[in-house]
């Protein structure tokens, strides 16, 4: 899917397939707001995905962004005037910054993990993996191409999502139990 302006809630799509007993999975763009580990230039979204799995008596379900937090908690902290946690956003040379406002007028998110010490790589690949899945494959635009999410652009943003449905029937009998025993075990 792609020509899109706005995604929703990811788990929305995902439900869709988890109410037919089915696994689904939702990814999409979003205009960029993460700077590459080691980066200074913000290069790709927030890039949320989902992943919700049905379970006897149960279900598993995961819905995150690619970021160390959505952009949304630096806005609030913008607004109110408070800092931000070490670890969540860099300034515009792409050092670490405590600065609600510097984090949104110039500079960005880390990507999951944080800073190139605490792998913050691994959700860097993890973003570039959710702009693959949805923008590149629909044709959307692409990271740093994606407008800014802003109330004067020019046209539309031109988000890209993508949307799975497996059922797991089709791999072998069983999955639905299976999985249930595996969330008991998780939790106890």
């Amino acid at each position: 899917c792609h020509s899109s302006n706005h995604y929703g809630a990811a788990g929305y799509w995902a439900k869709m397939a988890l109410d037919e007993g089915c696994i689904g999975l939702s990814f999409t763009n979003t205009s960029p707001f993460a700077v590459p580990t080691g980066g200074k230039t913000r290069a790709v979204g927030t890039n949320p995905f989902c992943f919700f799995a049905p379970a006897a008596n149960d279900n598993f379900q995961l819905d995150m962004a690619t970021t160390v937090v959505p952009v949304g908690k630096i806005e609030v902290l913008d607004r109110i005037g408070k800092p931000v946690p070490a670890g969540w956003g860099v300034d515009r040379e792409g050092g670490n910054c405590t600065n609600a406002a510097e984090i949104c007028k110039a500079g960005g998110l880390y990507p999951l993990g944080g800073s190139e010490e605490t792998a913050g790589y691994k959700g860097y690949g993890l973003g570039m993996f959710v702009e693959i899945m949805s923008s590149v494959l629909s044709g959307a635009a692409i990271g740093p191409d994606v407008q800014s999410w802003t109330i004067s652009r020019d046209g539309p943003v031109n988000y890209g999502h993508c949307f799975v449905v497996i059922d797991p029937a089709r791999f072998s009998a069983g999955f639905d139990d299976r999985l249930g025993s595996y969330l008991d075990r998780m939790r106890n």
